[in-house]
This record gives C-alpha cells, sequence and structure tokens, in this order.
C-alpha cells in the first residue's frame, strides 16, 4: 500500500465488518480480487457473483488471515489521497526497510496500484520479468500491477476490476508459472 489513510490501531483490528465502515471499497475489493486468484490458482471456475456471496462473507471467514500489506509511507498524516512523488521518495528512502518487510511477510503475490508497482521495482531491480501487462514474476512471486483497491470511480465498477483481473490472470496462464504449494 502507499500509507495509511487512516488511524493506525484501526486498520491492525483483525475483525473488519468489510461489510461497514471505513474503507468498504476497499475491503469488498480485497474479498473479491483474492476470490479471482484462488479460483483460477485452483482450477476452479470463476464468475462474478453478489458481493454477499463471495466466500469471505457466506462462509464467515476472516479475510485478514493470508492477507498482509506492508505502507511504503510509514507517516500517517490521515489523507486520503496520496502525492505519488512523496510515496516513491520514501520507497526510495526506506528501500532496506520496505525490502526487510516484505521478505518478513515472503508473500506468493503482491498486488500493486502504479506507484507502489513502481516502488516495488525499485526495491528489487532487474529480478522482475513481465508475463503481460498486468501480471509480473519475481522469483517465485506474483506481482500484480493493477489498481489500488480503494478505487471504484470505474465504468462497471467491481464486475470491471473482476474481469480485467481474471483476464489478466488468464492470460498466457499466469498462475500456471508459480510453484506455490496448493
Amino acid at each position: 500500500m502507499k500509507e495509511s489513510a487512516d488511524d493506525f490501531t484501526q486498520i491492525a483490528e483483525k475483525d473488519i465488518d468489510i461489510t461497514s465502515g471505513n474503507g468498504s471499497h476497499f475491503w469488498w475489493n480485497i474479498c473479491y480480487w483474492k476470490y479471482v486468484i484462488n479460483s483460477i490458482y485452483n482450477g476452479k471456475r470463476c464468475e462474478f457473483m453478489d458481493k454477499n456471496e463471495l466466500p469471505e462473507v457466506k462462509f464467515n471467514q476472516n479475510i485478514l488471515d493470508d492477507i498482509a500489506y506492508v505502507n511504503i509511507k510509514k507517516k500517517c498524516d490521515n489523507k486520503t489521497k496520496s502525492n505519488d512523488g512523496e510515496i516513491f521518495s520514501f520507497a526510495i528512502e526506506d528501500k532496506e526497510l520496505l525490502i526487510e518487510q516484505i521478505e518478513l511477510i515472503n508473500p506468493n503475490i503482491v498486488l500493486c496500484n502504479h506507484i507502489t508497482f513502481r516502488s516495488y521495482c525499485h526495491l528489487y531491480g532487474d529480478e522482475i520479468e513481465k508475463l503481460n501487462e498486468v501480471c509480473y514474476k519475481h522469483n517465485d512471486r506474483l506481482i500484480l500491477n493493477f489498481r489500488h483497491p480503494s478505487y471504484f470511480q470505474i465504468k462497471g465498477g467491481r464486475k470491471t476490476h473482476f474481469s480485467d483481473l481474471k483476464s489478466a490472470l488468464l492470460d498466457k496462464n499466469a498462475l500456471d508459472l508459480f510453484n506455490w504449494t496448493k
């Protein structure tokens, strides 16, 4: 993520009700994207559905059990909009710390928007292989250069996010290139 738009204690809570509260676009998009990625990776059919039918909601699962995020900018200004130049400056300044945090988490998938992707590329340099316009490979890690999860002003809304991510993952069977344990 770029930076926190809210108080750290609020976003650190494990029990987040995605159906209400601050960041509802963020959490609903995360749920849809998680559903698409998991379905395609596990060879299951995935079609857009009503948000209340998503597994995290229908089966009352905690969406944070297998999700972590790292904010590039460590200072909370409680802003709802970030300055890309400022975010990238923090990525440059805190490069070693950010790499350490990412490697401690050791994710299979890193979801980025344009500035966080640019920052990730700065951190890891030439080690990143382009698979298509959205999917990149860094070692055995899938890097998605997609949209910010809070982004909602797109024609077609969540259904467009869903379809675009699904298409990118199915392009050249991007997920088949990774050796993760199922």
